[in-house]
């Protein structure tokens, strides 16, 4: 094992524990994935940081709350648009 890959590994460790506590116990796999996507966005920022283990858990909260805005905004407009085609029929 390389001296660069047990700094990553860990990384990559913190990563995971940190994402299992997000999901939870959630269940729309939109939001998952979404999640998932910002998990993997943190700690490829925090890798270029000097510090990424200190830095990826900020990292996180802010790409999961962003995460979660534009869900829940993506959520908001399609049921916006269903009322709208029940109105119209």
């Amino acid at each position: 094992m390389g001296l660069s890959s047990r700094p990553l590994n860990t990384l990559e460790s913190l990563k995971g524990r940190l994402l299992q506590e997000l999901l939870g116990t959630e269940t729309n796999e939109e939001l998952i994935r979404r999640l998932r996507r910002a998990a993997d966005e943190s700690a490829s920022l925090a890798w270029a940081s000097p510090f990424p283990l200190l830095t990826l858990p900020e990292l996180l909260t802010e790409k999961v709350r962003e995460a979660q805005r534009q869900f829940e905004r993506q959520r908001a407009i399609q049921s916006r648009g269903r009322n709208v085609l029940q109105f119209a029929a």
